[in-house]
């Protein structure tokens, strides 16, 4: 079997309301999907390259003009060859930013098609620890005309729902690290943050969990100060509190809390996963399979927060392509802890979908027997959100 080549597909869409969070304000979802070739023509794989508003051009130049010439001619299910062979081959410009997202992307297509051609589903494939997941839910963000009382009562509705957790955005606060380059709107106060924070923690009861995610907005001492009201408050987890270059100012923040810390989806590659971990900056190990290299690189990371006894999660905001990578990832793992359930706007976790990726009964997921990622997409249906790069 040999790869014969890859098609992008650019999608956009934008949504009812804007979403603020520390970095910015945002009401236009964007994501580049990759359908992975063979010479077989009922083999194919399906992968995704996190853009997170970058421009469509550059990741899609990146996956045909430089990827693709690398990976036509050999056999797809040489999945450590080609990670490899990728990495190499653009070392010197590449090892991080939109090299690993799109190699992220050829990564999950190609584990794709090795599940499709052994007829097993990938999580089996990866080790096939097969427990159901808790799931929780995501959103919480800052937005015009939505109070705290608003915020209270979407999170009781997420209870209501039967999901485990929810996930909310903190950090908007004129101290962020980026406050003198980026003009966010809707800024707020350590008091009137930590007042949605508590509103959140009561509508979701005492019997679920609330994790709160600054998105690598603060410095080390804003953070602990955050982290200080947390403990009383009773926060399952505070994720992404600095950059994750802060690593010395994390693994402090860790040291003087009992709140987990948990990071960074926004980091990538093993390396620096591994030097979080050795600092002790980071509790809950958190990358997302889209952004970090693929499944084959948040594996190792996977494996080597089991090594430490950490607990290991991964980022799922974005289309039912990444949300499959990620839930087959966590599926395998004995370390799986927690699946996020992206809560905003968006028809991409369904409406391309023939059949439905997973099944949700009172707050868990539970494994499919499907080969590959398991994913059935009606190509006609992503015309409705097709975009011109």
């Amino acid at each position: 079997m040999k790869i014969t080549g890859l098609e992008t597909f650019c999608l956009g869409y934008q949504m009812p309301y804007p979403l603020t969070y520390p970095r910015g304000e945002y009401q236009s979802r964007e994501a580049v999907l990759v359908k992975v070739h063979t010479d077989d023509p009922d083999i194919f794989g399906w992968g995704e390259a996190a853009m997170w508003g970058g421009p469509w051009a550059t990741t899609t130049t990146v996956l045909e003009k430089e990827i693709q010439p690398l990976i036509v001619g050999h056999d797809p299910r040489r999945l450590e060859y080609l990670w490899e062979k990728v990495y190499q081959e653009t070392y010197y410009h590449g090892r991080k930013g939109i090299l690993l997202s799109c190699l992220s992307a050829i990564d999950i297509a190609l584990w794709d098609i090795l599940g499709k051609t052994a007829g097993e589903p990938v999580w089996r494939l990866l080790g096939g620890f097969g427990r159901p997941l808790s799931a929780y839910a995501s959103s919480g963000y800052y937005r015009r005309d939505y109070s705290v009382d608003d915020l209270a009562a979407d999170v009781a509705k997420a209870a209501a729902a039967g999901y485990r957790g929810y996930k909310m955005k903190v950090g908007n606060v004129a101290a962020a690290v980026h406050a003198g380059v980026l003009d966010t709107p809707l800024r707020t106060t350590l008091k009137g943050d930590l007042a949605r924070v508590r509103a959140a923690r009561e509508a979701i009861g005492g019997d679920r969990d609330l994790m709160c995610d600054a998105t690598t907005s603060l410095d080390a001492r804003t953070a602990m100060a955050y982290a200080d009201e947390f403990e009383r408050i009773g926060i399952r987890w505070f994720e992404e509190p600095t950059q994750p270059e802060n690593i010395n100012g994390c693994a402090e923040l860790a040291r003087r809390t009992r709140i987990p810390i948990a990071g960074f989806e926004t980091e990538t590659s093993k390396f620096n996963f591994a030097a979080m971990m050795d600092a002790g900056a980071i509790q809950m190990v958190q990358p997302d399979a889209i952004q970090v290299g693929g499944i084959t690189e948040a594996r190792k990371i996977a494996a080597y927060a089991q090594m430490r006894h950490l607990g290991f999660s991964s980022k799922n905001y974005s289309t039912a392509v990444s949300l499959a990578a990620c839930i087959n990832l966590l599926y395998a793992l004995p370390n799986g802890d927690y699946f996020e359930c992206d809560m905003d706007p968006s028809p991409w976790r369904e409406e391309f979908l023939r059949a439905p990726l997973f099944t949700y009964d009172d707050g868990m997921v539970e494994p499919f027997d499907r080969p590959g990622l398991g994913l059935d997409i009606d190509e006609a249906a992503l015309a409705a959100w097709r975009a011109t790069p």
